[in-house]
């Protein structure tokens, strides 16, 4: 009796979720159809598609129209990881949230004893748990990611210096010193320029692309002074010192973050003296207010 119950339940639940989801559809705007001719390369390094769990991951995503914005894009550019990889390990967190009170559930049954209704509602937000661990996860690695990207953005500049010091045109200076590494900003850099060969275009509108993907204001600005050097502007000199100068001001940030790290974590440090001193006096106050 009680599992036709539960079957009429989840017969009802998935009634009102299609209903909702067929209400929610809206009509495909004639801007964002004709976007889709020419679509922005903002799709993370590693390719989706993968079999196994990732590509079911995917296939539910876009099953179920789960969006993902492109703040999420970003972080998953800066770790290399793909959509799929990324919904896998939502599904995962979600099936652990959701299973982990069905097997509670189970032991109670084992012992004789009745759960109840207890471990469907800790199922329930279980999941709902558990599908937004994969997010906080995400956002929770977000700040040493920046930091790496911003170091390698940095690298790449410097060894595109030392190309155009050894006579290498400006593209194939850029194409090279993108070939050096395989981290997942120096494998984006290298694919657009690759893109731009094949299309026979100025690798440079890539690089301002990139730019905007990674949030990489620097990339801009390098993309600007490369494409006028490439005009027959001398300008070597200038990339040199603004290489510089993004660097001092890299520099700059980083001191100023661990100054604040250092600042944050002195009101800790003096916790354990000031107990000392509490506990060294505390004897003689006593004794001064028994006397």
């Amino acid at each position: 009796m009680t599992a036709l119950i539960v079957a009429a339940g989840m017969s009802v639940g998935l009634g009102l979720y299609l209903v909702l989801r067929g209400s929610l559809r809206r009509t495909v705007a004639l801007g964002d159809a004709l976007a889709l001719l020419d679509p922005p390369p903002a799709v993370p390094v590693v390719a989706d598609g993968a079999d196994g769990l990732e590509g079911l991951a995917e296939s539910v995503r876009r099953g179920l129209r789960i969006p993902v914005s492109a703040g999420q894009l970003r972080l998953l550019n800066l770790q290399g990881r793909s959509v799929g990889d990324f919904f896998a390990e939502k599904l995962v967190w979600t099936a652990i949230g959701i299973l982990l009170p069905g097997l509670w559930a189970g032991v109670q049954l084992a012992f004789g004893r009745s759960p109840g209704v207890l471990p469907l509602a800790l199922s329930l937000l279980g999941g709902l748990v558990g599908f937004f661990v994969a997010d906080v996860r995400l956002r929770g690695g977000a700040h040493r990611e920046r930091r790496a990207a911003t170091d390698a953005v940095h690298t790449f500049f410097d060894l595109v210096v030392l190309e155009r010091l050894a006579n290498a045109s400006a593209a194939q200076a850029a194409a090279n010193a993108a070939a050096v590494s395989d981290s997942p900003l120096f494998r984006r850099i290298s694919a657009g320029l690759e893109r731009a060969r094949l299309e026979q275009t100025q690798p440079w509108g890539e690089l301002r692309r990139v730019a905007v993907e990674w949030d990489m204001p620097e990339l801009t600005d390098f993309a600007d002074i490369m494409q006028l050097e490439e005009q027959g502007t001398g300008l070597a000199d200038v990339l040199r010192a603004r290489v510089r100068e993004l660097r001092d001001a890299h520099l700059a940030r980083q001191k100023v973050e661990a100054q604040e790290t250092s600042e944050s974590m002195s009101l800790w440090m003096t916790l354990p003296a000031l107990l000392l001193g509490v506990a060294l006096l505390a004897p003689a106050l006593m004794n001064l207010l028994t006397t």
